[in-house]
């Protein structure tokens, strides 16, 4: 019974943690905000913004997922890809502080409801 509720649940979570920087995607501004970067460094800015868009399309398949679970497997990969791939390279560069803590605080929100998830869906 508590699967039927913690499992949704759980990619809910993930999802939604991954939609939260889909600002800069409509509002470049936003970057400078989130994440100190200049205005004027266009590639950076270009960089920046398809960042947020493939985390949007993560977070649209983990909340895919809440209600269809063939889904599941692929939202699992994305997501688990995603935030262990920012650890690696958060740890490669000596885990800086500023906003790139708060994306790796972000990531550690995530990891049990993730884990949570790749355990009901795959193991269980």
């Amino acid at each position: 019974m508590w699967n039927a509720v913690l499992l949704p649940l759980s990619f809910a979570v993930v999802g939604i943690i991954h939609l939260l920087p889909v600002a800069p995607v409509f509002v470049p501004a936003t970057l400078q905000r989130l994440y100190g970067i200049a205005p004027g460094d266009t590639t950076l800015l270009v960089l920046m913004r398809h960042r947020a868009l493939l985390l949007a399309l993560v977070g649209i398949l983990c909340l895919s997922a809440v209600w269809w679970s063939p889904m599941r497997p692929a939202a699992l990969l994305a997501a688990a890809i995603n935030i262990f791939g920012f650890f690696a390279f958060y740890a490669l560069y000596g885990s800086p502080a500023g906003p790139l803590r708060i994306i790796a605080i972000g990531d550690l929100v995530a990891l049990p409801f993730l884990a949570y998830a790749a355990w009901a869906t795959l193991v269980r």
